[in-house]
């Protein structure tokens, strides 16, 4: 049997939510700043109000999530099981690894997710509307970003790859009850 524990919850980091709300948070000034004219600003064009607008509402709404992702700092919002895998900022379904065809990463400049490869009877079943748009930026799956969790980017590749493969093992053993009815948290993800 693999050293991959039975369940892991990861859930979001004080320190890591921070700097994301501090930077949203300045973006949506600068956005608001474009929006009502209140600097001169000179080569924008005649649609500046429409670009700060925009600005507004985007930056407003992710400053907003890290805002309320505070309030989960003690719950977890990623679980990843040797038998699936769980991520409440995408959606409330549980995703066993059998539908799961492979995990690998997707870098864009200094952005890195976790893409998750589905089959295609999950993809028809769940998820049309997100794969679409995960499409249209190159991806070929459900993307699973490691930005504000308790761990890093490589740490969760690494342990989605290590349950990915430890599900396919012919030899795994059945889940126990405690795993299969609630993950754990693990001592190691902080």
């Amino acid at each position: 049997m693999s050293k991959v524990p039975d369940a892991i919850d990861i859930g979001y980091s004080r320190s890591r939510l921070l700097p994301l709300i501090g930077l949203g948070a300045l973006m949506t000034r600068i956005s608001a700043s474009i929006a009502f004219e209140l600097f001169p600003y000179s080569g924008i064009g005649g649609h500046h109000g429409v670009i700060g607008a925009v600005g507004i509402a985007m930056f407003g709404l992710v400053t907003a999530k890290f805002v309320w992702g505070l309030f989960a700092v003690g719950e977890p919002v990623v679980f990843v099981s040797r038998y699936g895998i769980r991520d409440l900022r995408v959606a409330d379904e549980f995703i066993l690894w059998d539908a799961v065809t492979n995990v690998s990463a997707w870098h864009y400049r200094r952005h890195k997710l976790v893409v998750l490869t589905i089959t295609p009877a999950l993809e028809k079943r769940l998820f049309a509307t997100m794969l679409t748009a995960n499409r249209a930026f190159g991806l070929d799956g459900i993307a699973i970003s490691a930005s504000g969790l308790a761990t890093d980017f490589d740490r969760l590749l690494e342990t989605c790859a290590a349950c990915h493969a430890a599900s396919r093992d012919p030899g795994r053993s059945e889940p126990r009850a405690e795993s299969a009815a609630a993950p754990r948290p693990a001592a190691g993800i902080a």
